[in-house]
Order: C-alpha cells, then structure tokens, then sequence
C-alpha cells in the first residue's frame, strides 16, 4: 500500500477508506468519469483532471460542513493501494437541498471492482463505523429503482426496505432503506 496516503477512517478486511485528498484526482477520474459509475448518482460524468480537481475541493468543502466524520472517503484495496471507489457516509440533502438530520450511507465503484462484493464489504464497514464510531442511531441508504446492483447491495449488508420516498435529493423518487443500531447489533450477533 502506498505510504503516502493520509491515515485510515476505518478499514474492513480488503478495504482502507480514507479522506479524499488532491493527489487522488488521477485515479478519482477513472471512477467519474465513467458514464455507468454516475449513471445513478446524479451528475454527469466528469471531464479532465482539472474537473476531477474541482470535484474533489467541493468534496472537501462538503465534509467541512458535515458532522465529524462524516463525509466521502475514497476507498482503497488493501493489498494492491488500488482505489475501488468512494464510500459515504453524510447527511441526506431534502428536496430543497438543505441538508436533513437522516444519515445516508453509499457506494459508488470503479466498474473494474463490481460484483467481486467490494460494494457489500463497504457498506458493511459504513454500518460498523457509523453505529460503533460514530454512535449513530440510525442509517439510511437512497437507491434509483432502475439501479439493481445498489439495491442488491443495500438488501445483502441488512438494510431494510421502507418504501418509495421522494424526500430527499431534489424530490426524484428513490428506493429508501434503513437500519438502527438495535437492529443492526442483534442481526450482527446472530
């Protein structure tokens, strides 16, 4: 693993999730400016390093504004220092896009690291980090009904469904998951 990497918000056992730094841009690029990666996720793909390095300063100014440690971590293979993808956990927006009190957990994955069940493995270590690091009392996952891989994803890691909302995120009607720690502590104990 490259040593030059800031220390670790918390790792699972193929993964080391860390704060988004400048240096990451090069790799950070191979991730958004993927059409299928930002399919889902509301933005167009990004264009050149410069506009990977401006998506990544709005990505710093972001966390400053969330809760500690909160925020997107780039996320990266453990035994290679290869970047798999970005890993959130952060305040969902509302529909005017004013940040609410629910907190969201997500992936979004180089397409050379899907269905090799890195996305699970993440959101599994977002659930852990957010209950047992951060004391959270509750998580919440948002996903694009077309988007089967990241409900797959949110149904594997324990995630329950609660419906169709338009609540968050401009008002667009996504699939919404939960989890409270009760639940989540009794399932991992089982």
């Amino acid at each position: 693993m490259n040593s030059n990497l800031t220390e670790p918000v918390f790792e699972t056992p193929r993964l080391v999730a860390r704060p988004w730094r400048l240096e990451y841009a090069e790799a950070g690029l191979e991730l958004y400016s993927d059409p299928e990666v930002v399919r889902f996720i509301g933005m167009e793909p990004v264009l050149g390093l410069d506009g990977m390095l401006d998506m990544l300063r709005r990505i710093q100014q972001r966390n400053e504004m969330f809760p500690r440690g909160m925020g997107g971590f780039a996320t990266f293979e453990r035994e290679t220092g290869e970047l798999v993808g970005n890993l959130l956990l952060k305040p969902l927006p509302g529909v005017s896009g004013s940040l609410t009190f629910d907190i969201e957990i997500g992936w979004h994955l180089r397409q050379s690291h899907w269905g090799r069940g890195f996305a699970s493995e993440g959101g599994r270590g977002l659930l852990r980090y957010g209950f047992e690091t951060l004391g959270l009392d509750r998580l919440h996952a948002v996903v694009e009904p077309p988007n089967t891989r990241s409900l797959n994803v949110a149904r594997a890691i324990g995630l329950i469904h609660d419906g169709q909302t338009k609540r968050y995120y401009s008002g667009i009607e996504l699939e919404h998951f939960q989890l409270d720690k009760a639940e989540w502590t009794s399932a991992t104990r089982s």
